[in-house]
């Protein structure tokens, strides 16, 4: 099997996405080379062309003008190389946990009870569409209240989610500690209510690196709130119980590498995975599964097929669902854009290049309103399975322009449809999905994260937990390394090879935007598991009113030893001689395994005697460093950015490594004064400027002054930063 595998990425890289109005990839076969170029941001002139093109095509097609926008991508670079500043971190935190990222003591991750529950809305919603969603929600939120306790919020009023803020700057804004979760700060199951717009994806992502997170959205449609509601809480007080079973379902269409590979190196190895309750190394089922034969290829994986698993015939509807398939995708702007993409593309698709038509693929419009799925979690690998961002991510990573793909970031419409009629969950994915991202380069298998997930999910245990220890730390582990690994590639190019590099961004980029749609505290009511019987004890018959809960105020800062900055989150002491941590004993029925108990001791740093000679340092320090900002502030007071074209990429890449002249003619120049005055200089001939070149000149022009703008500000922020600490340490 390694061998196959390496065979087929020696070849052009497919990826799991069909456009339905061409019937074609939405984004072109390419090899690693092309694609690691891309990942770099260093495409050459044909391979931006070639982009290019295509989207004009797209865009003709579904006659949407002007879908080519490029605006400067600085900002957003900007906030992803902070947000992955702190990962490393985070990563080493996680693993003091077993990938648990619960504070010590803090209680069972799996128990609402002990990690609490919360709720974010979006400050930007109507006033008056929040308080009826919070009416319709009134049933789950009275049921998490009763199970959580003082550990239940409602974020709401000054505490919502405002637009455009990242997740540090929420944290700091509420009092919340970066690091592992401290479900008094703020719970460990964190529910947003809202569209991506109001909620953007990116900030998501982000929360959901260490907590759980899922998202409702239904819109204005104020009655599928109420009816999710009355779902879960039927599913958690017996009133709903499923047989385990478990249902996959996989297309392997004609011609097509994307289902092919997810089909044989995805479904078939997940599925024989599962089969073995207690595999050495793994995560032990706690109960007895129904793990049906896979619905795979021809004459099984179809579209009928998959209807009768969604209801068509109750006796077939499994608890869990997991599908591979590629997702429809549509231009920006087509008129069946919200309705269908992301739905799942069936076998009866002929393959690559074929038409499209509608009763190839099942979307949410195709689940009857009848039908009843009450208590399932369905798990759908496909692109655009969950939802869709407003802008191309791909397009920013390699090409430095946002290229608009949808009116709006919306949320897709079958895992809503699907939530609507009864299920619990739906983890799925946000823009591509990547089929390079489970087998890695040396062709061995990477699907720890598919069978962690699953196993979880079929213990019983909460979906946000499920996808918490699978997804959202190979995550945080893996833009950890990839950020190292792009660092030195600035130094040395051949840090990686392109098979190394291609794998490791996507993989990256796949882990990140695997989401839950729903609660993320729901879980499988399954039969003869009594797992609901805690919950059904605590609950009441009488309505209780809801109420908002009271902002929790912040803790009195403890200052130990030398004075702290209000804004740094104090750190534990820690013993300078030991630090013990051993695994809690998991023998007990029902006790979650790699909970850690930690003994930690309080020391003396020695600071007392070596202040005076510290702060003298530091003094020393902010004078170096003040004299290196002033230089750079001289440096960068006039912009230049120049073009170049060449013939031999390849002397060029050795010139720049051996810092010798590089031989290529320079095309364009555009210079900006600090007072803001622009000269641009272009070559004087007969001939008209290469359009495509100045294309990439002006978003490079913008990118360097946004950058620069960017550098000022820090340096400002960061002297008056060394102007605090001097007057705290003098």
């Amino acid at each position: 099997m390694s061998d196959n595998a390496q065979d087929v990425f020696a070849g052009q890289l497919v990826f799991n996405g069909i456009n339905a109005v061409t019937g074609e990839y939405g984004l072109p076969p390419l090899s690693a080379q092309e694609l690691a170029r891309l990942i770099r941001g260093k495409p050459t002139p044909q391979d931006y062309r070639r982009f290019v093109e295509q989207q004009k095509r797209l865009a003709v097609l579904a006659k949407v003008a002007d879908r080519l926008q490029r605006v400067s991508e600085a900002e957003i670079s900007f906030r992803q190389a902070a947000a992955q500043a702190g990962l490393a971190e985070l990563q080493f935190k996680a693993r003091l946990t077993h990938e648990l990222p619960v504070k010590p003591g803090a209680g069972d991750p799996s128990r609402v009870e002990d990690v609490g529950w919360a709720l974010i809305l979006p400050a930007e919603m109507n006033p008056t569409l929040r308080e009826a969603i919070k009416e319709a929600l009134h049933p789950l939120l009275d049921l998490r209240r009763q199970q959580a306790g003082d550990l239940f919020r409602i974020y709401e009023g000054g505490e919502a989610y405002r637009s455009g803020e990242r997740k540090d700057q929420y944290f700091e804004r509420l009092g919340v500690g970066a690091g592992l979760v401290d479900p008094r700060e703020m719970p460990f199951y964190v529910l947003l209510v809202g569209t991506p717009e109001e909620i953007p994806y990116e900030f998501q992502y982000q929360l959901d690196v260490m907590r759980a997170v899922g998202r409702l959205d239904f819109g204005s449609d104020v009655d599928a709130y109420a009816d999710y509601a009355r779902h879960v809480v039927a599913a958690e007080t017996g009133a709903v119980r499923l047989p385990r079973r478990v249902a996959f379902f996989a297309p392997s269409n004609p011609g097509d590498r994307a289902t092919q590979l997810s089909t044989e190196y995805l479904v078939r190895p997940l599925y024989q995975s599962l089969t073995d309750p207690a595999p050495p190394g793994e995560l032990r089922l706690k109960y007895d599964w129904d793990i049906t034969t896979p619905l795979v290829g021809e004459g099984q994986a179809t579209r009928g097929a998959l209807a009768r698993l969604l209801g068509g015939r109750p006796e077939e509807m499994p608890a869990l669902l997991f599908t591979a398939s590629h997702g429809v995708e549509f231009p920006a702007g087509h008129p069946d854009q919200l309705r269908h993409q992301g739905a799942l593309l069936c076998q009866e698709w002929p393959g690559p290049g074929a038409e499209v038509r509608r009763d190839y693929f099942f979307a949410g419009e195709d689940i009857p309103p009848n039908v009843g799925l009450r208590g399932m979690i369905a798990f759908l690998f496909a692109c655009y399975g969950a939802g869709t961002p407003k802008y191309d991510q791909f397009a920013i990573q390699a090409f430095k322009v946002r290229e608009k793909i949808a009116p709006r970031s919306f949320t897709a419409a079958l895992p809503q449809a699907l939530l609507r009629r009864g299920a619990l969950a739906v983890i799925g994915h946000v823009e591509r999905a990547w089929g390079y991202s489970f087998v890695s380069p040396s062709g061995h298998l990477e699907n720890q994260t598919f069978v962690t997930a699953m196993r979880t999910l079929m213990n019983g245990d909460p979906v946000g937990l499920a996808t918490d220890a699978s997804f959202n730390m190979r995550y945080a582990a893996l833009s950890s390394d990839l950020s190292v690994d792009l660092e030195e590639m600035e130094w040395n190019p051949r840090h990686l090879s392109d098979y190394e590099l291609v794998y490791r961004w996507t993989a990256n980029n796949d882990a990140r935007s695997y989401v839950v749609i729903g609660d993320p505290a729901a879980r499988i009511p399954m039969e003869g598991t009594g797992f609901q019987a805690g919950y059904e004890a605590s609950l009441v018959t009488a309505e209780v009113p809801v109420k908002e809960h009271p902002a929790v105020p912040e803790p009195p800062l403890t200052v130990i030893g030398a004075p702290v900055e209000p804004e740094v989150p104090a750190e534990p002491e820690v013993s300078g001689e030991a630090m013990t941590i051993t695994a809690a004993e998991t023998g007990a029925p029902g006790a979650p395994a790699g909970i850690l108990e930690q003994e930690v001791v309080g020391v003396d740093f020695g600071l007392g005697e070596q202040f005076e000679r510290l702060r003298e340092s530091l003094r020393a320090f902010t004078d170096q460093l003040a004299g290196s900002l002033g230089r750079a502030a001289q440096d960068i007071t006039t912009l230049d950015v120049r073009t170049y074209v060449t013939e031999d990429l390849q002397g060029v890449v050795e010139a720049l490594d051996a810092r010798r002249e590089i031989a290529a003619d320079l095309r364009a120049v555009t210079r900006v004064a600090f007072d803001g005055d622009v000269d641009v200089f272009v070559p004087k001939s007969g001939s008209r400027v290469d359009e495509t070149l100045w294309v990439i000149h002006k978003a490079m022009v913008e990118e360097a002054q946004t950058a620069r703008a960017r550098f000022l500000a820090t340096m400002a922020e960061l002297a008056a930063r060394l102007l605090d600490s001097l007057r705290i340490g003098s």
